[in-house]
């Protein structure tokens, strides 16, 4: 059970008790040791027990900060001249690698823990930021280099700059191009720059993050260095709907290897011919329509749709009757062959034996 984090407590009821033993349960467990010699008082030692355990987390005293992890965010703050705080809630460090980084003092419960998550950081600040619990940490002159410091070191970190790419689509053709500088406003020529066009996708696919829930649609093509510190792309587009454009830019390294040095994202819509999106009439494929099934174009009046030119009905007759009849045949004919065995083999009667 201890090792499951479970706490063991022990009640010893009576006078005649191995008090001994019940006491090591309860130290190895975790838990306490309560000796009863009246049972009428069992009732008194569960409510105590259950008050223990479902007492409030949050600690109101208070209490100095003591710092006990290494951190580049703490360093050139004197932590051990801050104000005390005057609350927190009460938790247990994780395992590492979890760090605690600021403690109380006084109980040594931890007051500022981190760790890694994935690629990030995970903290976990047990007290408060406001004029409750924090009241005189917000007077401190280290209060605002401290939060500072430490969400500088922990945001995200941008690996690969990012270069920004125009885009746009003329005629069925796109039209990408870029403009490299390096940082100190130099132009960045020598680059392998590729492209990568992805989409039409209605179906959700996230390239820029790479979470695909379907496979995207991707065409790659080349940018041609076509100026100091410009790379351009020429492509025809042979489908409609929105795209997704990224281009990535790779430097050879000395040893030989490639590395991508920067990235560019882009989005571009290559709409519909301007015959899908018009809601005119083409009149003159409707007259051409009209003439060629011996009707006429855009009648004046209701009478005029149904006018038939001269044609009129000589003879009528429902025909609705002849399929329910056939219809009803076939059923009859279905039964017949279900029932009746019209193509069967001969039976031949055993031949008895004789005994």
């Amino acid at each position: 059970m201890a090792a499951e984090t479970i706490t063991v407590s022990s009640v010893g009821l009576g006078g005649d008790l191995d008090e001994q033993l019940l006491r090591m349960i309860a130290e190895i467990g975790g838990g306490r040791f309560h000796s009863v010699p009246d049972a009428n008082n069992l009732p008194k030692i569960f409510t105590k027990e259950t008050e223990l355990i479902a007492q409030n987390a949050a600690v109101e005293s208070w209490f100095p900060v003591k710092q006990t992890g290494d951190a580049q965010f703490i360093r050139g703050i004197a932590v051990g001249t801050a104000p005390y705080l005057h609350g927190y809630v009460a938790t247990e460090m994780k395992p590492p690698p979890a760090e605690e980084l600021l403690v109380n003092e006084d109980t040594g419960e931890p007051i500022l823990a981190r760790w890694h998550v994935g690629l990030g950081w995970s903290l976990a600040w047990t007290s408060d930021v406001k004029a409750r619990w924090a009241v005189e940490w917000m007077k401190w002159p280290g209060w605002e280099q401290f939060w500072g410091q430490l969400v500088r070191e922990h945001m995200r970190q941008k690996t690969t700059r990012e270069l920004d790419m125009k885009a746009d689509v003329v005629g069925g053709v796109l039209h990408a191009s870029i403009d490299a500088f390096t940082l100190d406003e130099r132009f960045e020529n020598g680059m392998k720059s590729k492209l990568s066009v992805i989409g039409p996708d209605p179906s959700g696919c996230d390239p820029i993050r790479q979470k695909k829930k379907t496979t995207c649609k991707t065409q790659t093509v080349d940018f041609q260095q076509t100026a100091p510190g410009r790379y351009e792309v020429v492509l025809p587009m042979d489908q409609y709907g929105s795209f997704l454009l990224r281009a990535d830019h790779v430097r050879e390294q000395p040893d030989g290897t490639s590395k991508v040095v920067a990235v560019s994202y882009g989005h571009v819509s290559n709409p519909y011919p301007r015959e899908y999106a018009t809601f005119e009439p083409d009149k003159a494929m409707l007259a051409s329509v009209a003439v060629a099934g011996g009707g006429v174009f855009d009648p004046a009046t209701i009478a005029e749709i149904f006018d038939p030119n001269g044609e009129k009905i000589t003879f009528h007759e429902d025909l609705w009757g002849n399929f329910i009849y056939l219809a009803m045949a076939l059923l009859l004919l279905d039964l017949l062959v279900r029932r009746v065995r019209l193509f069967d083999r001969k039976f031949v009667a055993k031949a008895r034996k004789a005994y």
